[in-house]
């Protein structure tokens, strides 16, 4: 296990992340830091940087790096984006940096931001034919993604900061500069040939995106704390545009869930996402937790470590090395409940998009052992809950820790009233049906050594048959898996009966 951090110079803000990384190329985010410091205010004057800003920069950057070394970081990243060749002084900063600092700050060119972006958002979620929107500061960044591929992309050279104070939207919203600016906006869009409404989705992502969630979940009171993979819609980005318009500085800082740092620019970002809205017509905005910097960590990893393609096995996988659980026995729970969820299809009547929330649910369903043996079903519910599980959306998020949750034989059940801004009375029966495959899975492998080699599975309207075979004794296995026959035939309306069939190799 090694550490890794990033250091990240833009337009509004010094950031940095710090990860940890497993041996198998899974790394968490460990610490985060980000520290005002508006540049772009200097680029719109064309202007060199004062030596005080000079030495703010550098103090941040020392701090950050000193961060690093104490929390024992192998590799120290710093980078910036192309605003940096903006500055007259930029060659001058770099130098100081590696003079001062000894890092190596590299600018990155725009080829390289958009490969470093569209890596960080195709590593959190499935990308078909979607709009990858980025505004930062100073630049309004676009990718066209065709089945996860870049198609085409554009960094215009307006953000949240310049577009502001170049028309004077930072404060008070007056028609006439409201007018102006938004006009033109549209010129520069409609000047992009590529760009049109066949778009599924827009990817949105960066500090704006954050905050809009944020806001959104104030509103709506949004059960979860993910950010990753959210969805609001169209109505819901013009309803957040219009509540901004209608504020000056003042009363922008009293909105639930707003970021204090860019009260400034947060109107003149929200009329470019909006304009992009108009233009495009996506069904739904998914927000992306990923930014660059994670970027900079996968093309890190892709180097050093044999990084899994699949991005659900990634995040599952990484879950129990970080847990150090007992993965063979979460790989004999799922391989069992596949099984069963296969041969069980014309019983439960479910498609294979439900086997993501099997996979994660069953896989993860002891997770909550790390916390404490005792109830551990509930520590899984919170720990699922709460840990990142790229690809999957927020209900099937939330369905996988409730089937995990109800691995075990007792009277457990997720409490509706609480999570039905996600899910309902249907969504519940389906996880009552997967967890009764997992429960029974869970019990056939009792022993946690993989015992079980073969099973099958017959029916008829009054029972469900399952013969297990393995060369070893099955007696405690058969037996745990029958204390769930009374939930199995709640839910599946049969008797269960379970047998050993004998051993053939």
């Amino acid at each position: 296990m090694i550490r890794v951090g990033v250091i990240h110079i833009g337009s509004s803000k010094i950031r940095l992340i710090l990860a940890e990384v497993e041996e198998i190329g899974y790394f968490k985010v460990i610490d985060e830091l980000k520290t005002p410091f508006k540049i772009c205010y200097e680029l719109s004057k064309e202007c060199i940087l004062c030596s005080e800003k000079l030495n703010y920069i550098l103090s941040t950057i020392k701090t950050y790096k000193s961060l690093c070394e104490a929390s024992g970081a192998k590799e120290i990243f710093a980078i910036t984006t192309s605003f940096f060749h903006d500055l007259k002084d930029s060659e001058s900063i770099v130098s100081m940096i590696k003079l001062n600092l000894n890092l190596n700050l590299k600018i990155l060119s725009q080829e390289e931001e958009i490969k470093f972006t569209v890596l960080a958002v195709n590593r959190s979620m499935k990308l078909n034919n979607s709009l990858i929107v980025e505004i930062t500061g100073t630049s309004t960044n676009l990718i066209d993604i065709k089945d996860g591929k870049i198609n085409n992309f554009t960094i215009l050279p307006f953000g949240g900061i310049n577009l502001a104070y170049t028309f004077n939207i930072n404060d008070r919203i007056l028609n006439t500069n409201l007018d102006v600016s938004s006009s033109y906006v549209k010129d520069k869009l409609d000047d992009i040939s590529w760009l049109n409404d066949n778009y599924e989705s827009i990817i949105f992502l960066g500090d704006l995106a954050k905050t809009i969630v944020k806001m959104d979940k104030f509103k709506t009171h949004y059960p979860l704390e993910i950010i990753n993979n959210y969805e609001i819609t169209p109505v819901g980005i013009h309803e957040i545009y219009n509540t901004i318009k209608c504020k000056d500085l003042k009363l922008r800082r009293k909105i639930d869930g707003i970021d204090l740092d860019m009260v400034d620019s947060m109107f003149s970002s929200l009329l470019i996402l909006n304009e992009l809205v108009k233009k495009v017509s996506p069904e739904v905005i998914r927000i992306c937790n990923n930014t660059i910097r994670e970027g900079i960590l996968y093309d890190y990893l892709y180097k050093n470590y044999n990084v899994m393609d699949d991005i659900l096995d990634y995040s599952i996988y990484g879950i129990l090395n970080s847990l150090n659980a007992n993965i063979p026995h979460a790989e004999q729970v799922y391989f069992i409940s596949a099984q069963l969820f296969e041969e069980l299809k014309p019983l439960h009547r479910l498609d294979d998009k439900y086997l993501n929330i099997l996979k994660a649910g069953s896989m993860l369903h002891d997770c909550g052992t790390s916390i404490n043996y005792q109830n551990h079903h509930k520590h899984s519910f919170y720990i699922i809950l709460n840990s990142l599980i790229n690809e999957l959306t927020h209900k099937e998020h939330l369905m996988s820790a409730a089937v995990a949750a109800s691995h075990r034989f007792n009277d457990y059940h997720l409490p509706l009233a609480q999570f039905s801004y996600l899910i309902n009375k249907l969504d519940i029966d389906i996880i009552n049906k997967l967890g009764a495959l997992v429960k029974i899975a869970e019990g056939l492998d009792r022993s946690l050594v993989g015992v079980v080699k073969k099973l099958n599975v017959y029916y008829d309207d009054e029972k469900v048959i399952i013969t297990v075979s393995s060369p070893s004794n099955l007696d405690v296995e058969i037996h745990q898996a029958l204390r769930g026959k009374n939930f199995f035939k709640e839910i599946y309306h049969r008797d269960l009966f379970i047998e050993k069939e004998r051993w053939q190799n």
